[in-house]
């Protein structure tokens, strides 16, 4: 042969790379599937890179063996001997082929798993922002203008640019504001200069009752009455806090109360009555009563002091339903799928709607378990939201109630467990709104409904299922799948490097055929190089990916590993051994 390798047969490659990008961002482009018009460019480079790596080897493949095989006149000289080495002539390219497979593996590995997982958020958040958009017609239709409202600022935070939903909200807005009626201000100003004491908190019964004696002695009987229940209620065993309580309650039945200790009293009896509720440990019935106090109340230290608390409390057993429903607009793992394997004699299911985080923890969303032993059904409910933390998935919801709304005489909206079957007695777990879940946070992910334990896992990253291979069993999916999902990942890289060499040879070898130039009838059917490279490629890697799962069905995954690599090195071994037999000549 009389033509030489030129030095950097690469730029052939990277306008192949260009070339292919391009193709897949135009079809992209053209084939966006209806999701929100503001995820239509990310969608778009998204989708260009997720088809650009579904196809990269074969058109690298394509690439390499047109670039070893057609090459200018311009850049090649002439062999001043008869036989060369081929190995000689590529030597100094081989390096780049392994920097090029070391790029290829971080892009399939690392960066392809973010950008499918993105696709699947468009996707899950287009749903989810129709469900929002239908919600608020119907609601509008109802004249339900503040479910209406807030089903819009949802929408709007998902689709943020969308103007004809931003003139709606802004519309509805001023209707609301012209329809609200004015709060009686002559009645909250008598409310705020009404001179109540504050009570005081953190004190010892004695303490307490000290403070009901200078109140009685100063007659002012409401505060005498409060503390000295307080002192009786601490301290069961003081006969003279309850027997103050007594004459303080009768100087008060035996006055002509006026307008102003009527209102002193109701305000004294109800903030006992909140009291009573905190110390008994009926939180949620304490901060709706220290709510509404505070509503009517605001400038009452005792009030806000116990409204804290209370809040407080309710974040340890509850959690706030508006910070749960924030999920909804964010993405997140949707459809888990699982076993929850705690008790050898009872199989629990558990299957999770979506799980994501928020600033104010990690929240779940339309939650339902279902339990059963060797016999029958033990329980199944339902509940649309949990909060995640320490292992454990607290499902009792409280509503925030904001200040200024209209209040409630019920307790405010609640989320509880609901029984299609069963009852909360046959759960093994202390607090029936509870539920211990056995794979941890960093497995949930992992679990999507089944679809993890196949190929078409892609939204997952390699070394989450490379943590969860060893435990997955035990979630009810056969562990055998993930171990052919994470082969399969691996195989690519060692794809890339083995076919990139064989191209090289294939190119030199139809290279060798001509002395002055390439065939016409070459040049005809250059075009069909990807096309033939596509299904090669594909044979090549479904090929290994049967062998590699039916050795996982009789072989351990370490063992299948090593049989693995070893197939990959003896498949470089006589790549490289082909690519060495090429002559210059």
């Amino acid at each position: 042969m009389r033509r030489r390798i030129e030095q950097n047969p690469f730029t052939i490659l990277f306008l192949f790379y260009l070339l292919a990008f391009g193709v897949f961002f135009f079809y992209s482009i053209f084939n966006f599937p209806g999701y929100l018009a503001t995820f239509f460019w990310p969608f778009v480079w998204t989708n260009s890179f997720i088809l650009f790596m579904r196809y990269c080897i074969p058109v690298t493949v394509a690439a390499v063996a047109v670039a070893y095989s057609l090459l200018p006149a311009a850049d090649t000289v002439r062999v001043r001997s008869g036989r060369q080495p081929f190995a000689k002539l590529v030597s100094s390219h081989l390096t780049t082929f392994i920097a090029l497979a070391v790029v290829y593996t971080v892009l399939i590995l690392g960066l392809h798993p973010l950008a499918v997982r993105n696709m699947e958020r468009f996707d899950s958040l287009t749903e989810e922002a129709e469900k929002f958009l239908d919600k608020a017609k119907r609601a509008t239709e109802e004249q339900e203008s503040n479910t209406a409202l807030l089903n819009y600022q949802r929408y709007l935070e998902i689709d943020e640019g969308n103007r004809e939903i931003m003139e709606l909200v802004r519309g509805l807005e001023k209707k609301m504001r012209a329809d609200r009626p004015e709060p009686p201000r002559a009645a909250q100003q008598d409310r705020d200069s009404m001179g109540i004491r504050d009570l005081a908190e953190g004190k010892e019964a004695y303490e307490y009752f000290e403070m009901a004696q200078d109140y009685f002695a100063e007659e002012d009987y409401f505060s005498a009455h409060y503390y000295a229940n307080l002192a009786y209620e601490i301290d069961p065993g003081r006969e003279d806090a309850r027997q103050l309580a007594a004459d303080a309650q009768n100087m008060i039945a035996s006055k002509d109360l006026s307008k102003l200790e009527k209102e002193e009293k109701r305000l004294y009896e109800r903030k006992e009555e909140g009291y009573r509720h905190f110390s008994r440990g009926d939180y949620i019935k304490a901060y709706k009563l220290f709510l509404e106090l505070k509503e009517e109340y605001p400038g009452d230290a005792y009030v806000n002091s116990y409204l804290e608390k209370s809040v407080e409390r309710l974040r340890e057993e509850y959690f706030y339903l508006d910070e749960a429903e924030q999920i909804d607009t964010l993405p997140g793992a949707a459809e888990l799928l699982f076993v929850n394997c705690r008790d050898e004699e009872k199989r629990e299911i558990v299957y999770i709607g979506k799980l994501a985080g928020t600033e104010a923890g990690i929240f779940c969303k339309d939650i339902e378990v279902l339990c059963f032993d060797d016999s029958e059904l033990l329980y199944h409910y339902q509940v649309p939201y949990g909060n995640l933390k320490e292992g454990a998935v607290f499902l009792h919801g409280v509503e925030r109630i904001a200040q200024g709304t209209e209040l409630r005489e019920a307790v405010p909206r609640e989320t509880e467990p609901r029984y299609l079957a069963g009852t909360s007695r046959l759960r093994r777990e202390p607090d029936p709104n509870m539920l211990w879940l056995a794979p941890t946070l960093e497995e949930l992910p992992t679990l999507k409904g089944g679809r993890a334990a196949s190929a078409s896992a892609e939204g997952i990253g390699f070394f989450p299922l490379w943590k969860a291979r060893g435990r997955i069993g035990s979630y009810g999916y056969l562990e055998p799948m993930i171990s052919a999902e994470i082969l399969r990942r691996l195989l690519m890289p060692f794809s890339f490097l083995i076919l990139c060499l064989l191209s090289v040879a294939v190119g030199w070898r139809f290279q060798a055929r001509f002395s002055a130039r390439p065939h016409w009838i070459l040049l005809a059917f250059m075009p069909l190089f990807p096309l033939v490279a596509v299904s090669l490629t594909a044979l090549y890697l479904h090929a290994q990916q049967i062998l590699l799962s039916f050795a996982l069905l009789w072989l351990r995954f370490p063992i299948c590993l090593i049989v693995f690599l070893v197939l990959q090195g003896l498949l470089l071994l006589i790549a490289m051994i082909i690519l060495a037999g090429q002559r210059a000549d």
